[in-house]
This record gives structure tokens, sequence and C-alpha cells, in this order.
């Protein structure tokens, strides 16, 4: 019972992220709207209603049918050519934010709901399905409609001026990064208790039931599980994990005995609180967000592409990430409650994998360019100038490791590694300032 909300939640989110849901939902309306129109010809009497025309309202429907569908072609032909940019330029990981774009959605929604309608309405209205009010009803609908895809169609307008570009899809992936990121700080341990390292390791053990990426955990279903047993589940893996069927992602330790029957029922409830996928998913895994930015800046500074800016574009939305995620947490209100699932404990996160994911290939594949270089390490200053101790001795770690980088680069002058050298010093000593 307690999996079902989570179920719903995690298949609404999916949805949400396919680009045929909206417009399948707006034209289902759009059909619903052209038929229910008639019900106008039984309530309201016709001698209260002016007269419309039939061809006044055929003639509005054929405009929009023609349009609508050479705007539709048009929209899906845009949104491919975007989706191959973003692949192209940035990362095939950031592929999915575009799609997921609730204006483009809506746009495509409307588009190809518009045409199906006018179409609908036009062979209803022609076979005499409407009477005089129901002609009424739908001129009247089919004008508001057509003032909706006005307003639509500007809105899409502004999108298409900016998606696929590359400062739009960083844009995106520091929105998905953060929301991430707040996510984890609000609940470090999704809502369970902290794993301690010298927990104790008897019990029995749950493998994954597929190859991939751990994507999402229910916590409420192995919540359930510890108390059918009077136990306790321990979570070892964290969202964003590679698990296979030899790979334990969980120990469920019972509070006594049980019948067989009993232990393997709850073993496959926990099992299958862990969902699977062939990818990485933003909603549970903070550190997600951080991988795909740092992909873009890989990329930008490959041979092929040779697009510093970039990079240091990528380097200002991780700083503005990683200073958010490090500053100390002030007590909230809500600090001295009781977790919500108390009987599941979950490996926590380690603050320097942040770090690392963020910097740690800039600072290889920029060890070079001495620009690159330069940017990671007063990135590094800027992220240890306010961060917790966790996160700053991951700071002091990475800056030494790629100041290490550029010396063993041959690309660097000595002028340039004595630069880099001040600068690292900085983010040892935590500034109070960056330059």
């Amino acid at each position: 019972m307690s999996a079902m909300p989570f179920r719903i939640d995690l298949l609404l989110r999916r949805l949400r992220e396919q680009l045929w849901v909206r417009p399948a939902l707006w034209s289902l309306a759009a059909v619903a709207v052209a038929l229910l129109a008639a019900l106008a010809d039984s309530v309201l009497p016709a001698r209260l209603a002016p007269r419309i025309e039939q061809e006044t309202v055929a003639s509005l429907l054929r405009i929009i049918a023609s349009s609508m569908l050479a705007v539709s072609t048009f929209s899906l032909s845009i949104l491919v050519g975007a989706f191959a940019s973003v692949s192209g330029n940035a990362t095939p990981r950031a592929t999915r934010l575009i799609v997921a774009d609730d204006t483009a959605q809506n746009a495509l929604g409307v588009f190809i709901a518009a045409f199906i309608y006018s179409v609908v309405a036009l062979t209803a209205l022609e076979s005499g399905y409407y009477g005089q009010v129901g002609r009424l009803v739908l001129f009247v609908g089919t004008l508001a409609m057509l003032g909706y895809i006005v307003i639509t169609f500007l809105r899409w307008i502004q999108v298409l001026s900016v998606m696929g570009r590359m400062g739009n899809t960083i844009e995106r992936v520091e929105r998905a990064a953060s929301e991430a990121l707040e996510a984890w700080m609000r609940a470090p341990c999704l809502g369970g208790v902290a794993l301690a390292e010298d927990a104790p390791a008897d019990g029995e053990e749950v493998v994954a039931g597929a190859t991939g990426y751990l994507q999402h955990i229910d916590m409420a279903a192995l919540q359930a599980a510890a108390e059918a047993c009077s136990g306790r589940v321990q979570v070892l893996l964290r969202p964003g994990a590679l698990v296979h069927p030899g790979r334990a992602v969980a120990r469920l330790r019972p509070g006594g005995p049980l019948p067989q029957e009993r232990r393997e029922e709850l073993l496959r409830q926990v099992a299958d609180a862990f969902v699977v996928g062939n990818e990485r998913s933003y909603a549970q895994d903070p550190r997600f967000g951080l991988v795909v930015l740092s992909e873009i800046a890989q990329r930008a500074l490959s041979p092929g592409i040779n697009d510093p800016g970039t990079a240091i574009v990528v380097l200002a939305s991780l700083a503005r990430l990683l200073i958010a995620t490090g500053a100390p947490r002030e007590a909230s209100e809500d600090a001295d409650e009781a977790p919500r699932h108390p009987r599941v404990a979950v490996a926590p996160l380690d603050e320097a994998d942040l770090v690392r994911d963020a910097l740690d290939l800039i600072a290889r594949d920029g060890a070079g360019q001495v620009e690159i270089a330069v940017r990671v390490q007063k990135t590094l200053a800027a992220v240890a100038a306010g961060a917790a101790p966790p996160l700053a001795a991951a700071v002091r770690a990475e800056s030494a490791r790629a100041l290490e980088r550029a010396r063993r680069s041959d690309a660097l002058l000595e002028d340039e590694l004595a630069l880099l050298a001040d600068l690292a010093h900085e983010a040892r000593t935590v500034p109070r300032a960056v330059r």
C-alpha cells in the first residue's frame, strides 16, 4: 500500500518527460470540445442565439486546419534539430531536459490539438451535426482557441530563439542540478537515518534485479518492510550507483526469526523498492547534474571543438552550485523532527565526490590551458571561502591535484605555474575574497 503513491509519482514524472503525452491529452480534449458543442442545441432555444452561417464557421476551421498542420510539422523539425544540437554540442545526457520542457510540450500539444479539433469540428459541421446554437458555441470556441494559439505561438517564438543554444542548455542543467542538490540538503539520507561506518553487517543482503543505474529508492516501502519484521533496512548504495545482480544494494535485518515464506516476501518487497534504469536520473542523484555540466566542459575542451569559453561558463555554474551546497547549514524549524523513515539507514553521500565530479576531469583536460587552469583554481578558492569543513577539505585536495596536473603539463610557462601556485595557496588557506 505504501509503495503505490511512489509508483504513481514515478509514473507521472516519467510521463512528463515524454514528448507525446501532452499532445495526446490536448488532442483528446479538443475532440471532446468539438463534439460536446452540439449539446448546446438541447440546452438553449434557437431563437435566443444569433444566427451564424455554417460557411463562416467552416472557413475559419479550414484556415486553422491547414495552418496548424504546417506549424506542427515545423515545430517538430525545430525540436528534432534542437535535440541533435544539444546531443552533439553539449552532451546527450542533457537532451532529456529539452524533451521535458513545459513550453515546448505545451506548444506542440496546442498546435496538434488545434489541427485535430478543426478537422473533427469541420467534419461534424458539414455533416449537419450542429444546430443553430451548436454552431454559435462552436464559433465562439473556435475564436477562443484561435486566440490561445496566437499567444502560444508568440511564446513558442521566444523559446525557439534560445532552444538548443549552449547557454540555454547549461542553464537548464544547472537548474536541474540545483533542484537535486537542494533536495539532498533538505534530506541528506532521503528521509531515513545515516548509516554508520561501523554498522553491523549481519542480515539478509538484497541484490539488484537488473544491471543498470540505481535511479530511485522507495523509502516508504523500505520503512514498511522494516516495520513488518520489527527490524531495520540498511541502504548500501545511493541513487546514481551502477548496480548488477551480484552487487548488494540493501541489507534487511529482521528483529527476530521469520518463516521462510514471510522472509522471501519481505526480501522481494525490499528489492522492488529499488528502481534500476539504463541511465542516471536527476531526481534523487545530486551528483548527476554536476557530472553532466562537467561533460559539457570536457567536450568544449576537446581538440575537435576547442572552446575554452564554454568551459569557463560551465565553471561559473559549478561555482554557484558548490558554493550554495558547501555553505554551512543553518538550523531549521524542522531540524529537531524525527526522520520520516527511522528504520531505514542510508549510506551518506561523501561531499568530496561532489567536488571530484564537478571539477576533477575539467582540471585534467584543461591542465595545459592557462585560462582553464586559472579558472579552476579560482572556482575552488571561491567554494572554499564559505564552505563547511567537509567540503573545504575536499576543495583543498582537489586544488592540489589540479596544480599537480598543471605542473606535469608541458604547455605552461614558469610564470603561469607560479600564478597557479599562488591561486592554489588561496584555495588551501580558505581566503576571504577571490580576485
